[in-house]
């Protein structure tokens, strides 16, 4: 059994700034998790969040194409997750903003698909913090 995600959001700011929100560790901490995050092919990272049961809060993964600002693709791994997985990010320029896409990929076998529909779930909350971190950057923006 295979299950994909793939999810798509029009962001009202440039690919410039969605790119900054996806890689730099300050800002992905204030929508996503705390991090050691570094957009950098082959670097290594950790993602930090409250442990579960049967989950330690840890999701790690490596770095494996960086094509600032267009797309961001990475390893992913944790928790109940029995294969490693990958993450891709695409950023259109589209209609004075940004559509992002992310695909998240490589789920095999049942527990894979169980843990896909959990971290759907888990993407679409994120995403939705998202614009909260870009208004952010924009207002650090203009007043540097």
């Amino acid at each position: 059994m295979k299950r994909d995600l793939k999810l798509e959001r029009f962001l009202r700011h440039p690919p410039e700034r969605v790119w900054r929100a996806l890689t730099d560790p300050q800002a992905l901490a204030s929508w996503y998790m705390d991090n050691t995050f570094r957009a950098e092919v082959g670097h290594r990272f950790q993602f930090r969040t409250d442990p579960g049961p049967g989950f330690d809060g840890l999701l790690v993964g490596e770095v494996l194409a960086v094509e600032p600002p267009r797309r961001l693709v990475y390893s992913f791994r944790g928790g109940f997750m029995k294969h490693e997985t990958t993450v891709t990010w695409t950023l259109l320029p589209q209609d004075g903003g940004t559509l992002l896409r992310l695909e998240h990929t490589g789920f095999t076998g049942l527990t894979d698909a169980a843990v896909s529909l959990i971290l759907g779930y888990g993407w679409n909350k994120f995403l939705k913090n998202l614009p909260v971190c870009l208004d952010e950057i924009a207002r650090q923006s203009l007043n540097a």
